[in-house]
């Protein structure tokens, strides 16, 4: 039976490694916020992630990529975050992590995975005496709802449609006998690998 993996990738020499995935390229969109920030002029941006997600692995393993491509050799620690109705007291400790970062002046700029959690970032911190952009440029990771914000964020947006249309496609070719049948072909196509 024919299946298609999305935003998913398989352990390799896994049973699943045999299988036709479509994904975001996530590290090129961690490479694109960091050269933003990087052009505004803020020194190494922090990354603030959770680990719960194969998106959030993969935003944290393309900053680790994208500090290298970038030629920065002072990486700076990933601030862990976790969604602050699930985890009040470590969404608290993310904030005050990147609070105190702001206020030591080692941190001028984040990139923040996910945007629900830019957006409560950015409003705690607020309450903090840090203002999004004043203090603090911030682009948020995902792009679902950055822009409902109070003010609203600078967005990664992944190409979700396309990356869908793309898995959609390859399956119906899978299932017709279409061209590139053969299970386990790599396409490349802009937005998704």
């Amino acid at each position: 039976m024919p299946a298609v993996l999305l935003e998913r990738r398989a352990e390799p020499g896994s049973p699943l490694d045999g299988l036709d995935r479509v994904a975001s390229d996530h590290a090129h969109g961690v490479l694109l916020a960091l050269r933003h920030l990087l052009s505004l002029g803020h020194a190494t941006p922090l990354l603030v992630a959770r680990r719960d997600s194969p998106t959030a692995l993969a935003v944290r393993a393309g900053y680790a990529e994208a500090l290298g491509t970038l030629g920065l050799t002072e990486p700076r620690p990933v601030v862990d975050s976790v969604p602050a109705e699930a985890d009040p007291e470590g969404f608290e400790r993310a904030v005050r992590a990147l609070h105190d970062a702001v206020g030591s002046g080692l941190a001028g700029a984040a990139l923040v995975h996910n945007d629900v959690d830019a957006i409560e970032i950015a409003r705690r911190l607020a309450e903090l005496g840090v203002r999004v952009p004043r203090d603090l440029a911030l682009i948020a990771y995902d792009d679902e709802v950055a822009a409902l914000a109070d003010t609203p964020l600078t967005a990664v947006a992944p190409p979700k449609r396309q990356v869908g249309r793309h898995a959609t496609e390859l399956l119906v070719e899978r299932l017709t006998g279409g061209p590139g049948t053969a299970p386990g072909r790599r396409r490349r196509r802009r937005g998704a690998t």
